[in-house]
């Protein structure tokens, strides 16, 4: 199937959810990306920032004002990409240690502006995966939503590689859980929910996931 059949059938599957798809380019062609803009897609992710830099200055000069492309990195952030990404993300989903809000706080602050973040939590517990502990969420919540210059909008996971629904499941609704304590708890306005990706993303709508990101499942023809 081509672009257009590929983003129909993740329409269908989401139905009347309310679930923004996040077409990540990481395998994508500049001319792929240009087709699903053209079919309304205006979000794109974006996991390395020296394979983001060409696409991020194509689009912005080619993009329709009344439809503008809103740019989401979901790879691992090193330090020393930080001022590039606040100044060229919409929004940065990996933010993955309280040192990492730390430095994105601060950088945001020097040059004026407030990025919007998610906090990547890693629900699964695995070695292989960067992210927050639940633990670590909990007992360093409150001290981030305080830093300035950082407007956090929700949180992040990704799920276990696995052929069990019931374990992919299982991390999302507890990622759900998660948000609904936080909010309770400390008074928050947490919203959004990115999870789910090409194997997993109709286990992430099930589980009330408000962004799905997607890169084969869309791109591959």
């Amino acid at each position: 199937m081509g672009i257009k059949e590929n983003l129909k059938k993740i329409k269908e599957q989401i139905g009347n959810h309310k679930v923004k798809i996040i077409a990540v380019t990481k395998y994508a062609t500049q001319e792929q990306i240009a087709e699903a803009y053209k079919l309304d897609i205006c979000d794109f992710g974006e996991s390395y920032i020296q394979d983001a830099i060409p696409k991020l200055n194509r689009f912005t000069q080619e993009e329709n004002p009344e439809k503008k492309i809103r740019w989401h990195f979901i790879g691992r952030l090193q330090n020393n990409k930080v001022r590039f990404a606040i100044e060229n993300f919409h929004l940065i989903h990996s933010v993955s240690s309280v040192e990492l809000a730390n430095l994105i706080s601060k950088t945001a602050a020097n040059r004026g502006i407030t990025q919007s973040v998610l906090l990547q939590v890693n629900i699964s517990q695995e070695a292989s995966k960067a992210g927050l502990s639940s633990f670590e969420l909990n007992s360093s919540f409150e001290d981030i939503i305080k830093l300035p210059n950082i407007d956090v909008k929700g949180l992040m996971t990704i799920a276990p590689k696995t052929a069990d629904i019931n374990i992919i499941k299982d991390c999302f609704n507890k990622l759900y859980v998660l948000k609904e304590e936080l909010n309770k708890k400390y008074m928050a306005n947490l919203k959004e929910l990115s999870m789910g990706m090409t194997n997993d993303y109709k286990e992430a709508i099930e589980c009330k996931a408000t962004m799905i990101r997607i890169g084969k499942g869309i791109f591959n023809e």
